[in-house]
C-alpha cells in the first residue's frame, strides 16, 4: 500500500490543488479518525482504498480546509439510489463505499482508464447540500448511480460542483494497489 505522502502528492497531481492543501486535508482526516493510523518506523505507514476515498472526497467537496473531517463525513455516507454495479462488483451502497471499490476495481485495466478511448467514469460531488453521483461507460458496462443524504434543510441557492474522471481514480487507485502488491 502506499504511503500517506505518496498518495497525498498523486491526489495533488492528479487533481491540482497545491500539495500543501491536500497535506492539511489529509492531517485533518488524521486527527478525526477518518485516515489509517500512521506507524512509527520508516516505510511503515500505509493507506486502504477507503484512506484513499476519503481523501478525495475531503480535497473535491471541502469549500475550506478546516471543514475537511465534516465534508468526508457528510459525503462518504450518502445512500445509493441503487447498489454500484460495476463488472464484477456489486457493492457501493455509501458514496464512500463506492468510491473505496472503484479505486479498488478500476486500475485492474490501465487502458481503460488512460484516456477517454477506452470508456469514462465521473464522479461529481454537489453542494452545498451534499449529494453525489457516479456515472460510467466503459466497454460493455454504462450506467449512473445517484447518491443523497436524508431531507434537505432549508434551501440553498448557491450550488458548487466538483468532478473528477477515470483517470484520478485510476491512477490514485493503481498507487495503493501497486504498494499493496510489492
Amino acid at each position: 500500500m502506499a504511503t500517506p505522502k505518496e498518495l497525498v502528492a498523486m491526489i495533488s497531481l492528479q487533481t491540482g490543488v497545491p500539495e500543501g492543501t491536500v497535506v492539511l486535508h489529509d492531517r485533518n482526516l488524521m486527527t478525526a479518525g477518518l485516515r489509517s493510523e500512521g506507524q512509527r518506523g520508516r516505510g511503515k505507514s500505509r493507506v486502504t482504498f477507503t484512506d484513499a476515498a476519503n481523501l478525495l472526497i475531503a480535497v473535491a467537496g471541502s469549500r475550506n480546509v478546516k471543514s475537511s473531517a465534516k465534508t468526508v463525513e457528510e459525503y462518504a455516507k450518502l445512500k445509493a439510489s441503487d447498489p454500484l454495479r460495476f463488472g464484477e462488483v456489486e457493492r457501493g451502497h455509501t458514496f464512500g463505499d463506492a468510491l473505496a471499490t472503484l479505486l479498488e476495481a478500476v486500475p485492474a485495466d490501465r487502458e481503460a482508464y488512460a484516456g477517454r478511448d477506452h470508456g469514462t467514469i465521473e464522479v461529481w460531488l454537489f453542494g452545498p447540500t451534499p449529494s453525489a453521483r457516479i456515472e460510467w461507460d466503459v466497454r460493455k458496462s454504462s450506467g449512473r448511480v445517484d447518491y443523497r443524504g436524508g431531507k434537505r434543510e432549508g434551501f440553498a441557492d448557491l450550488q458548487f460542483i466538483a468532478k473528477f474522471s477515470q483517470v484520478t481514480i485510476g491512477y490514485v487507485g493503481e498507487l495503493v494497489a501497486e504498494k499493496d502488491a510489492g
